[in-house]
C-alpha cells in the first residue's frame, strides 16, 4: 500500500467507536484518533474532524484495547486527554510506578472518549515503515503541540511529588 493509499484510508470517515475497535485485527497497522470536539491543542482537520493522534502498532487490537483505551499510564493520547480534562471530570491522578488515574477515573475518562473520540485503523504489515510518510500527508497532529505537551505536564504534576514507600512495603496499584 502506497502512503497516498493509507493517509485516505485513515481519513475515511470512522464508524461507531465500540464497532471500530471490535474489528480491529491481532496484526500490525496505522490507526488515527480524531476528535469532532475543540479542545484547544491545534491539529489538522480534515472533514470537520481534529487529528489528534497517528501512529502505528505492531498489534492494533492491542494497541487501543490495553493502552489508548484502559491505561493512562501507557497512553500519551489519555495523558493530554486527562490532563486537559482533570477538573470537569474530577480526575484524581496518583502514583504508583507512575502517575496514573484510579480505575474510577480510568472508566471516567474512557467514557468521555467512547462519546467525543473517533478512530480510524488500517492493517499493514509495513506499517512501521509507512506511518512517517502517511503522517506527514494527514498533517499536524494535535499530540505534536505545545499545548498537548502543557496538558500532559498538568497530569503527572497533579498528584505531587511521588511519596517515599518504606523498604519492604509491598507495591498495590491504586
Amino acid at each position: 500500500m502506497t502512503p497516498d493509499e493509507a493517509a485516505a484510508a485513515l481519513i475515511a470517515t470512522p464508524g461507531d467507536l465500540d464497532e471500530t475497535v471490535a474489528g480491529l485485527p491481532g496484526a500490525p497497522g496505522l490507526y488515527a484518533w480524531w476528535t469532532t470536539v475543540p479542545l484547544g491543542l491545534g491539529g489538522a482537520v480534515h472533514d470537520g474532524r481534529t487529528l489528534l493522534d497517528v501512529g502505528a502498532a505492531r498489534m492494533l487490537r492491542n494497541r487501543v484495547r490495553r493502552q489508548d483505551l484502559y491505561r493512562t499510564g501507557v497512553s500519551r493520547l489519555r495523558r493530554v486527554l486527562a490532563g486537559l480534562l482533570l477538573d470537569d471530570l474530577s480526575l484524581a491522578p496518583t502514583w504508583a510506578a507512575d502517575v496514573v488515574l484510579p480505575k474510577a477515573d480510568e472508566e471516567r475518562l474512557t467514557g468521555w472518549m467512547r462519546e467525543r473520540v473517533l478512530l480510524t485503523a488500517l492493517p499493514d504489515d509495513d506499517a512501521a515503515d509507512l506511518v512517517g510518510p502517511v503522517a506527514a500527508r494527514l498533517g499536524e497532529t494535535a499530540m505534536a503541540s505545545e499545548a498537548a505537551a502543557r496538558a500532559e505536564e498538568r497530569f503527572v504534576a497533579a498528584p505531587g511529588a511521588k511519596p517515599v514507600r518504606p523498604a519492604g512495603e509491598v507495591f498495590r496499584r491504586p
